[in-house]
């Protein structure tokens, strides 16, 4: 029996390069991440904000979520990024974010991609898009205290508005050094 390559996939939109180092100068001048022996800082290369997450699919079932995402309608719109956060919450942080204050529209995009998606492809998590800078990766506590506090005083950070004109079917590959994204498909609004 021959048993099919399987691939960890999701749907994304990417940033452009302005917006990448607006994002980048947020983690390295202000949250300071880079310094820190806890936090694995997220590469510049590959922020994006998840819109659903597929999991591990086959190549014949990325081509069918592919020809879903292909019947897509949404227009082009604006967003700020803003509000420094951390997941699930500062005292006991996994993840160090940036968010979006509430946007109808990546709301509306959202809920036009889950509308197309077979249902075993749902996310059973409520939407909410953020973009991960870093992981917390070791319990350090004099180094999380600090970025505690710099998180809060960095809560209402405005890093600024981006357009987002398309989304992406994107596959992921796990490496010791990071993450490497492929986008397979992009969809243009």
């Amino acid at each position: 029996m021959i048993r099919m390559q399987r691939m960890r996939c999701f749907i994304a939109v990417d940033f452009n390069n302005e917006t990448k180092a607006a994002l980048l100068k947020l983690q390295h001048d202000v949250l300071k991440l880079h310094e820190l022996k806890s936090v694995k800082t997220v590469s510049t290369s590959t922020l994006h904000v998840t819109l659903n997450f597929l999991g591990e699919i086959t190549p014949s079932e990325a081509a069918n979520i592919g020809a879903a995402l292909r019947s897509v309608k949404f227009h082009p719109f604006c967003v700020t990024l803003a509000g420094v956060g951390a997941l699930p919450s500062v005292k006991k942080m996994r993840v160090i974010y940036v968010g979006f204050p509430p946007s109808e529209d990546f709301f509306g995009l959202n809920s036009r991609i889950e509308a197309v998606l077979p249902k075993e492809y749902l996310s059973n998590r409520e939407f909410n898009p953020h973009v991960t800078l870093g992981r917390v990766k070791k319990r350090v506590s004099a180094e999380l205290q600090l970025l505690a506090r710099s998180i809060q005083t960095s809560a209402a950070y405005q890093v600024g508005r981006c357009n987002v004109d398309s989304f992406q079917l994107k596959k992921s590959t796990l490496t010791p050094q990071g993450p490497i994204y492929e986008t397979l498909e992009e969809y243009w609004l």
